[in-house]
């Protein structure tokens, strides 16, 4: 998580919350945003689990299709 925490700002993103949450466990939460590719993403380092696990949100913006342009699918 610290080094999430250094890493991220060197690729756009700005950490905007970092630390314990407020649960028994202390789990550590990080939150950061990408203002220009209009991400959000939150991580959580779960305390007591063994092995150490990772619970992940990425959050997009609503995009409207421009004029003329074409949705690509996958």
């Amino acid at each position: 998580m610290k080094r999430l925490k250094t890493e991220l700002p060197k690729h756009g993103w700005r950490v905007v919350d970092y630390g314990p949450d407020t649960s028994k466990n202390k789990n550590i939460n990080l939150t950061a945003d990408n203002d220009k590719k209009k991400y959000s993403v939150k991580v959580v380092q779960m305390a007591k689990n063994d092995p150490p696990k990772l619970s992940l949100m990425v959050v997009s913006g609503c995009y409207q299709v421009p004029d003329g342009e074409k949705i690509q699918r996958f």
